[in-house]
Protein backbone atom coordinates (compact mmCIF):
# COMPACT_ATOMS: atom_id res chain seq x y z
CA UNK A 1 0.00 0.00 0.00
CA UNK A 2 1.28 3.26 -0.87
CA UNK A 3 1.94 6.22 1.17
CA UNK A 4 -1.36 8.40 -0.92
CA UNK A 5 -3.81 5.43 -0.79
CA UNK A 6 -3.05 4.90 2.88
CA UNK A 7 -3.37 8.42 3.84
CA UNK A 8 -6.74 8.89 2.04
CA UNK A 9 -7.63 5.85 3.41
CA UNK A 10 -6.88 6.90 7.20
CA UNK A 11 -8.08 10.24 6.16
CA UNK A 12 -12.02 9.23 4.75
CA UNK A 13 -11.86 6.72 8.10
CA UNK A 14 -11.51 9.86 10.68
CA UNK A 15 -13.80 12.28 8.26
CA UNK A 16 -16.67 9.41 8.94
CA UNK A 17 -16.17 9.72 12.73
CA UNK A 18 -16.22 13.75 12.38
CA UNK A 19 -19.27 12.80 10.72
CA UNK A 20 -20.82 10.68 13.75
CA UNK A 21 -19.22 13.27 16.33
CA UNK A 22 -21.31 15.83 14.94
CA UNK A 23 -24.46 13.95 14.45
CA UNK A 24 -23.79 13.35 18.45
CA UNK A 25 -22.97 16.94 19.32
CA UNK A 26 -26.58 17.80 17.82
CA UNK A 27 -28.24 14.90 19.76
CA UNK A 28 -26.52 16.18 22.98
CA UNK A 29 -27.28 19.80 22.54
CA UNK A 30 -30.52 21.61 23.69
CA UNK A 31 -28.81 24.99 21.92
CA UNK A 32 -31.30 26.68 19.70
CA UNK A 33 -28.80 28.24 17.89
CA UNK A 34 -27.76 24.90 16.76
CA UNK A 35 -29.89 24.62 13.59
CA UNK A 36 -30.76 21.86 11.46
CA UNK A 37 -29.62 23.94 8.76
CA UNK A 38 -26.08 24.79 10.00
CA UNK A 39 -25.22 20.84 11.34
CA UNK A 40 -26.43 20.11 7.63
CA UNK A 41 -23.76 22.45 5.78
CA UNK A 42 -21.39 20.24 7.94
CA UNK A 43 -22.25 17.35 7.05
CA UNK A 44 -22.66 18.19 2.99
CA UNK A 45 -18.84 19.25 3.42
CA UNK A 46 -17.86 15.92 5.73
CA UNK A 47 -19.66 13.90 2.64
CA UNK A 48 -18.36 15.93 0.04
CA UNK A 49 -14.48 16.14 1.14
CA UNK A 50 -14.83 12.01 1.60
CA UNK A 51 -16.03 11.88 -2.40
CA UNK A 52 -12.54 14.01 -2.69
CA UNK A 53 -10.66 11.13 -1.12
CA UNK A 54 -11.88 8.35 -2.03
CA UNK A 55 -11.31 9.97 -5.91
CA UNK A 56 -7.60 9.89 -4.57
CA UNK A 57 -6.42 12.61 -6.81
CA UNK A 58 -7.11 15.90 -5.12
CA UNK A 59 -5.71 16.65 -1.78
CA UNK A 60 -8.98 17.78 0.07
CA UNK A 61 -7.14 20.15 2.60
CA UNK A 62 -9.26 23.10 1.46
CA UNK A 63 -12.50 21.36 2.24
CA UNK A 64 -10.82 20.03 5.90
CA UNK A 65 -10.43 23.78 6.22
CA UNK A 66 -13.68 24.91 6.04
CA UNK A 67 -15.29 21.97 7.76
CA UNK A 68 -13.29 23.24 10.81
CA UNK A 69 -13.88 26.87 10.37
CA UNK A 70 -17.75 25.71 9.82
CA UNK A 71 -17.41 23.64 12.90
CA UNK A 72 -15.43 26.28 15.05
CA UNK A 73 -18.47 28.85 13.89
CA UNK A 74 -20.93 26.14 15.10
CA UNK A 75 -19.62 26.41 18.13
CA UNK A 76 -19.08 30.27 18.45
CA UNK A 77 -22.79 30.38 17.64
CA UNK A 78 -24.12 28.05 20.92
CA UNK A 79 -25.80 29.74 23.47
CA UNK A 80 -25.81 26.79 25.94
CA UNK A 81 -22.97 24.10 26.18
CA UNK A 82 -23.45 21.47 28.68
CA UNK A 83 -20.21 19.63 29.52
CA UNK A 84 -21.17 16.87 27.68
CA UNK A 85 -21.53 19.47 24.38
CA UNK A 86 -17.98 20.77 25.50
CA UNK A 87 -16.69 16.98 25.51
CA UNK A 88 -18.08 16.45 22.13
CA UNK A 89 -16.76 19.86 20.68
CA UNK A 90 -13.47 18.91 21.86
CA UNK A 91 -13.37 15.21 20.04
CA UNK A 92 -14.40 16.93 17.21
CA UNK A 93 -11.77 19.18 16.50
CA UNK A 94 -9.23 16.62 18.00
CA UNK A 95 -10.71 14.60 14.72
CA UNK A 96 -9.88 17.23 12.59
CA UNK A 97 -6.26 17.80 14.11
CA UNK A 98 -5.66 13.66 13.44
CA UNK A 99 -7.27 14.38 10.16
CA UNK A 100 -4.68 17.30 9.61
CA UNK A 101 -1.90 15.62 10.74
CA UNK A 102 -2.63 12.64 8.13
CA UNK A 103 -2.58 14.73 5.36
CA UNK A 104 0.64 15.93 6.54
CA UNK A 105 2.38 13.02 5.16
CA UNK A 106 1.79 13.75 1.69
CA UNK A 107 1.35 17.61 2.08
CA UNK A 108 2.11 20.78 3.84
CA UNK A 109 -0.03 23.45 1.85
CA UNK A 110 -1.27 26.51 3.78
CA UNK A 111 -4.98 25.65 3.97
CA UNK A 112 -3.59 22.38 6.14
CA UNK A 113 -1.67 24.61 8.14
CA UNK A 114 -4.31 26.89 9.08
CA UNK A 115 -7.15 24.35 9.37
CA UNK A 116 -4.05 22.32 12.19
CA UNK A 117 -3.57 25.27 14.07
CA UNK A 118 -6.92 26.18 14.29
CA UNK A 119 -8.14 22.79 15.47
CA UNK A 120 -5.62 22.86 17.76
CA UNK A 121 -6.11 25.77 19.93
CA UNK A 122 -9.91 24.19 20.04
CA UNK A 123 -8.93 20.33 21.28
Amino acid sequence: MDIYHSTYTQYIDLMSQLKEDVQELVSQSYDENLKPDGVKVILEQIDNTIDTALGETFLPTGELLNITKELFDIKKKMYVKTPATEAMLKQCFRTLNKAAFSLKQITEDCALIEANELSEQEM
